[in-house]
């Protein structure tokens, strides 16, 4: 049975009374370190481009990186494979991995004409659903270095990808080379709820499939539903998933049901956490006392609710406690995706102004991680978010736009070097009773606090001055 750990961060639990105001607060979702993988059954189905493009190496790399990654594949895991051109055809009828004539087949691969991108899809797509059981992980993975050619156009493409997400299976993009069409692989694999690839060195291509089955066979949860409630008044006026992978979450496409909102998140894997990144704007508070702000909620199979968290808010007229920052990882952590954000849109559009509002973005967050107060998961977005800014020019190449386009989704992804804190300054100990005199324990948590504080950092939770006078 699956252990959910859901939590929900916020930048401040107070607003001035009377005023408008807007908060961050961030959805931490994860799996608990007990939680056992039960043994589930397993389909991947393959959609390879073999167009005239893939003659040569970028082909014969993708056949390697197939059979390694099938050979990686436990022998109960089903199997299927779709090879496109200028038509699209199953060249292997779903059978267990260790069916000794895949490796045949995957190796008599030919290129061929043009790129029916869609076919291909829709074909593996079928191929996955003639397997119907409910209980079943299934992966569709394709493989393309080009843009499609034959066939619908991409918003057929993308949406026929949002079509296969909402039956319960992911769709992870492999771009091979330089040629092909970021902003639609991009697209497919969010639409798809999977992950983008970008391999210009096809001799990395083993690799990056090897981690997508591991992926695939760690999976506990697929096709998972975060629902968001408001408080009467408030609104969601923006959201980004920053991790595993970035993707802005694009509002307008979802129906708000009262003070309710529902959209789809990453299926949820052993060993890796999902952060979502939201502002939301508070209508005027009177009241002094802690009240629901937001409550999340995680689905399963669409009704089934699995874990459940909620974020309080009230209001005060200190500005001590209504100006406290009790947590700055939400924040930072939007700010993360929104520089992002404009930095994509420099990117894929050519646009130096979104480029510098992007750069704006993230020499602000400089200051912020620069004050050591950070965890170790919004440093490793920050930091990634840094080099991205740095890399970003308006003189890059096609394939350093691609490069830059594919690490501008993994800014929630820590890196091989460790990320620290910036060293703080020696201070010399307090003694004993320096230290009694100094500070004194919250009454609610028992966190050492300053002499005078109104506000506990850590629970939140306001001080009454006869307390502190006390201890």
């Amino acid at each position: 049975m699956e252990q959910i750990q859901l939590s929900l961060s916020q930048n401040r639990r107070n607003i001035k009374c009377n005023q408008k105001d807007s908060l961050f607060v961030s959805v931490n979702l994860s799996l608990d370190e007990s939680t056992q993988l039960i043994k589930q059954s397993h389909h991947v189905s393959l959609a390879i481009d073999c167009s005239g493009s893939m003659y040569g190496e970028p082909l014969d790399d993708a056949k390697n990186a197939a059979l390694e990654a099938i050979r990686s594949l436990s022998p109960d895991t089903l199997v299927s494979i779709v090879a496109f051109e200028t038509e699209a055809k199953i060249i292997l009828s779903a059978r267990s991995a260790n069916d000794p004539n895949i490796s045949e087949v995957i190796n008599s691969l030919e290129d061929g004409g043009g790129t029916a991108m869609y076919d291909g899809i829709d074909m593996a797509f079928n191929s996955l659903q003639n397997h119907p059981d409910s209980d079943m992980i299934k992966k569709l993975m394709l493989f393309t270095d080009g843009e499609p050619t034959v066939g619908p156009d991409d918003n057929e493409i993308i949406k026929r990808c949002k079509e296969i997400r909402n039956q319960g299976i992911s769709v992870d993009v492999f771009g091979i080379g330089i040629d092909y069409n970021e902003n639609l692989t991009k697209s497919i694999s969010e639409a798809g709820g999977g992950t983008w690839e970008h391999v210009e060195n096809t001799k990395d291509l083993q690799e990056t499939v090897m981690l997508q089955m591991t992926e695939l066979e760690k999976t506990v949860i697929v096709n998972p539903q975060l629902e968001i409630t408001l408080m009467n008044g408030a609104e969601l006026s923006a959201a980004a998933m920053i991790r595993p992978t970035y993707k802005k979450i694009d509002l307008s496409k979802y129906q708000m049901n009262g003070n309710k909102v529902v959209f789809g998140i990453k299926d949820i894997i052993i060993d890796q956490s999902q952060t979502i990144a939201m502002r939301i704007s508070i209508p005027p508070l009177q009241t002094t006392q802690p009240t629901p702000l937001v409550t999340a909620r995680i689905l399963k199979k669409a009704d089934e609710v699995i874990a459940v968290a909620t974020a309080t808010i009230a209001c005060s007229d200190d500005p001590e406690i209504y100006g406290l920052i009790t947590d700055p990882n939400p924040t930072a952590d939007f700010q993360s995706g929104l520089a992002t954000a404009f930095l994509q849109d420099g990117i894929k559009n050519n646009d130096d102004e979104k480029t510098k509002l992007g750069k704006t973005i993230i020499a602000n967050l400089k200051k912020d991680a620069e004050k050591g107060n950070l965890s170790q998961e919004t440093q490793v977005a920050v930091k990634n978010v840094q080099e991205l800014g740095g890399f970003v020019t308006s003189e890059m190449s096609e394939a350093e736009k691609k490069e830059a386009m594919h690490q501008s989704t993994k800014i929630g992804a820590p890196s091989s070097e460790p990320t620290s804190q910036p060293e703080p300054e020696p201070q010399p100990e307090p003694q004993p009773e320096q230290q009694s005199q100094l500070t004194f324990p919250c009454p609610n948590c028992a966190a050492r606090l300053k002499r005078g504080a109104k506000f506990c950092g850590k629970c939140g939770k306001p001080i009454n001055k006869q307390e502190d006078s006390q201890s």
